[in-house]
């Protein structure tokens, strides 16, 4: 890779005039000589008279000599020392274009090379980017799943790993939209430039590599130089997430916490566990249909920084915890110092009379070993798993843990949630406040609309740019509803599969609202539905017609609809 201080001077253009000046050098040589050579031998015209080639004419005679071509002798026969002279043009040059093309072949096979080139038409591709985009720094599993689910709602997506096989397999893969690529560090803010940070049409930067330092360094290079972009990070400590927040990072997540706040839902809140779990895990994830954990004795084998985290979440729970761990740093009273997958160590433990265990360790086979072991040994046992990498996803598919988490589709899915919407993460904040019986009325409404994968989530805003027609209606002292704006436009007595989740009004949110809810000129409305739903309200937002429809049910032409109105307004007026 090539390294340079501003980023730009070590371009490819430059990189080739750099390795091609020694060969440009003797090539220019050598035509020199030659051509001086042959202005300086003696020759004779067809008249017999002494006769000296012109520089034009020498390096005519050169130019077809020196690439082999041959011309004949030219203007006039040559005389012995034009000959001689010829023959030493011809290995001269020769041995010089040899020379300067093994040098070029050399060149274009120079890996250093081959990246310059890639990278500066990559941030030509960049420039001409005319539509808003998104750059997803790291293409590990979570990038991959950012990558392809905002193509897929067709995001043009600019991506930044420094692995080489990963962008090579980045390239052979088939999008929903443009994936524009570059084996880079995004550590380097120059790096970020060049793959459009400053760009008025980057929409939000994901940095979401394995990395806690990369990441952070992604996060304040995006907030300076870049501030109207949305930045998203992956924080798995508490002190580079605090870091984060202090820069304004717009969204940082903790899969870590994610992880344990889910589990905790699950035991405490199983409606709202299915609901967030559904909501925020990404494009593939289907509602849990898990029992509720038990309370009692749960047996952790792991120590590491989930395992800590769960660890305090159990005992906040009230739970007895046994602790299974190899090398522990600073473990609790009574841990057994073993990994867990023998059944010794986990009778020791207690297992036989636990209610759960959960395996949180590094090693996914040592996970997969835990949950079959423990589940020999006690069937009845509620069971979670830690699924440290997508590449092990169908093994812990079919050992059926009771509750599985994956880093990656945890931060996958709570970036992909507040791409979509802002308001999404306030939505789901309140839900995690309201109580259980709330979140269980919003599932079972959702799932309603016949979808099993997470609806499609969009926003709309009530105003005179982006809802025209109905700007014009309040405005005019007429009434929209919620129930409204739900309405096919096509069939007013067909409702549309889709719901208001929040109405975000003056910085206080309408949860849930009720259909008949006045909507007001300002409101931002979070929608979530069947895939394509939310596309059909945009005609009642837009046409005048089509939303005079749904509020009278008649087909009345553009111009009666506003008498109407302005009569009603009249009415109104003369009433006060």
């Amino acid at each position: 890779m090539i390294e340079t201080s501003s980023g730009r001077s070590d371009s490819f253009l430059f990189l080739l005039l750099r390795r091609m000046r020694i060969p440009l050098i003797v090539l220019i040589s050598a035509y020199a000589f030659a051509t001086v050579g042959f202005t300086l031998m003696p020759g004779v015209d067809d008249q017999g008279n002494p006769w000296r080639m012109s520089f034009f004419e020498a390096f005519y005679v050169v130019s077809y000599t020196g690439t082999t071509i041959g011309f004949g002798e030219v203007p006039y026969d040559f005389t012995p020392a034009q000959r001689m002279w010829t023959m030493v043009s011809i290995y001269v040059t020769v041995i010089a274009w040899l020379f300067s093309i093994g040098s070029i072949i050399s060149l274009v096979q120079d890996p250093a090379y081959i990246r310059a080139l890639k990278h500066s038409r990559r941030r030509r591709a960049v420039r001409h980017l005319a539509e808003p985009f998104y750059m997803v720094c790291g293409y590990g599993d979570t990038g991959r799943m950012l990558t392809r689910a905002l193509t897929d709602q067709g995001h043009p997506v600019v991506v930044i790993e420094h692995n080489g096989d990963k962008i090579d397999g980045l390239s052979v893969e088939e999008f929903g939209a443009e994936v524009i690529s570059f084996q880079s560090d995004a550590r380097l803010p120059d790096h970020l430039v060049d793959a459009g940070l400053r760009s008025r049409w980057c929409l939000g930067v994901l940095a979401v590599t394995g990395d806690d330092r990369a990441n952070l360094k992604v996060a304040i290079s995006s907030k300076l130089l870049n501030h109207k972009a949305a930045v998203h990070a992956r924080a798995d400590s508490r002190a580079v997430a605090d870091n984060m927040r202090s820069f304004e990072t717009d969204h940082v997540i903790n899969p870590v916490a994610e992880f344990v706040r889910r589990m905790t839902l699950a035991i405490e809140r199983p409606n709202a566990f299915r609901l967030y779990q559904w909501l925020a895990s990404g494009p593939s994830a289907r509602i849990p249909e898990t029992r509720q954990p038990p309370r009692g004795r749960w047996v952790l084998c792991g120590y590491g920084r989930p395992g800590r985290a769960l660890h305090a979440a159990l005992k906040d729970l009230g739970m007895e915890v046994a602790v299974i761990a190899p090398d522990a740093d600073d473990p609790p009273p009574g841990f057994i110092d073993a990994i867990g997958t023998d059944a010794e160590d986990l009778q020791a433990a207690g297992i036989e009379e636990a209610v759960g265990v959960l395996a949180t360790s590094t090693d996914d086979a040592d996970n997969l070993s835990i949950l079959i072991t423990a589940r020999a040994l006690n069937e009845d046992l509620f069971v979670g798993a830690l699924e440290n990498g997508l590449s092990t996803h169908a093994l812990f598919r079919a050992a059926e843990p009771d509750v599985l988490g994956q880093p990656s589709t945890v931060v996958a899915g709570a970036i992909l949630g507040r791409v979509r919407s802002s308001l999404m993460g306030d939505f789901l904040d309140h839900v995690l406040e309201a109580d259980d019986a709330f979140a269980g009325k919003v599932l079972e409404a959702l799932r309603s609309h016949g979808v099993e994968s997470p609806p499609e989530i969009s926003s709309g805003r009530i105003s005179a740019r982006r809802a025209p027609a109905v700007a014009r209606v309040l405005e005019a002292g007429g009434e929209v509803s919620v129930g409204a704006l739900l309405r096919d436009a096509g069939n007013r007595d067909r409702r549309l599969p889709l719901s208001v989740l929040m109405i975000a009004r003056d910085d206080e949110p309408l949860l849930w609202p009720d259909e008949d809810t006045p909507l007001q000129s300002g409101d931002r409305l979070l929608l979530a539905g069947r895939p394509g739903a939310a596309r059909r309200v945009s005609a009642l937002l837009e046409n005048d017609q089509a939303l005079a429809y749904v509020l009278t049910g008649k087909e009345i032409l553009q111009g009666w609809f506003w008498d109407w109105l302005e009569r009603r307004r009249a009415g109104r007026a003369g009433s006060a």
